[in-house]
């Protein structure tokens, strides 16, 4: 198991580089990595549990950080950090949705400075101008006992699922809503706005590990963390109105 999830995470990790880099990138797989790098901690709780270290040269590392922020030097180490943790973030984000892992709560924890393991499952880190270094993973990670299945009483159904097998509402669920997706929300002088321009930036005033909004008729309905998911942004549900105010906001 965990050298198919450790597989899994290398392929997000490489769809993630892409998204926010803009350039190719693929990973074979290749032999035992070897020498200094970075090491990421990935906790693994839920259906399985255990532990996976995800690891990138430090050639790796540096010339990915260059790609995806752009420039010449080298980023000093603390950027390189943070960058490594959120891309393995957004992957561990990515596998938590696929069906293989379903019930499987992946947490990422600080890149630290590490040498690789003697034995783990490596891959060659491919641009479009060739070799960047490799990444590779190693870790313990066993699936969970399944509890015996105890007979339950069928729950009453609540009054805002009712709401929603209404016969009355049957009309109009296959309706298309536009869905919006808000990162955040700041106000502006007039001023100010006028001097907007190509390469300006706007401060949001909010944290990057604040959860984003999603509304529906400017009303919102869920809150949730931003993912890539085969190359696209998506969005994982943390926190849910209750029904009842889903169906309102629909009837808005």
């Amino acid at each position: 198991m965990v050298n198919n999830l450790i597989t899994a995470l290398a392929g997000e990790f490489g769809a993630a580089v892409q998204a926010v880099a803009g350039c190719a990138v693929s990973l074979p797989p290749a032999g035992g990595a070897r020498g200094n790098g970075w090491m990421t901690p990935i906790t693994v709780s839920g259906a399985a549990t255990g532990s996976v270290s995800m690891w990138a040269t430090d050639a790796a590392a540096s010339t990915l950080a260059k790609r995806v922020l752009g420039g010449d030097e080298a980023p000093d180490a603390a950027t390189i950090a943070d960058l490594l943790r959120e891309l393995w973030s957004q992957s561990a984000g990515a596998v938590s949705l696929m069906d293989n892992f379903t019930g499987i709560t992946l947490a990422v924890g600080m890149p630290e400075s590490a040498q690789a393991s003697g034995s783990s499952t490596s891959f060659e880190v491919q641009l479009p101008d060739g070799p960047a270094g490799f990444i590779a993973g190693w870790g313990d990670v066993t699936a969970a006992p399944r509890a015996e299945a105890q007979p339950v009483a069928a729950p009453a159904q609540p009054a805002a699922a009712l709401a929603l097998t209404n016969p009355k509402l049957d009309l109009v669920l296959d309706i298309d809503l536009p869905i919006i997706v808000r990162f955040g929300r700041t106000v502006m002088t007039m001023k100010a706005l006028s001097g907007l321009g190509p390469g300006s930036i706007v401060d949001m005033g909010r944290s990057p590990d604040e959860p984003v909004e999603m509304l529906v008729s400017d009303r919102v309905i869920a809150r949730g963390e931003v993912v890539i998911v085969g190359g696209n942004y998506g969005i994982r549900i943390t926190d849910l109105v209750s029904p009842a105010d889903r169906v309102r906001a629909l009837e808005a």
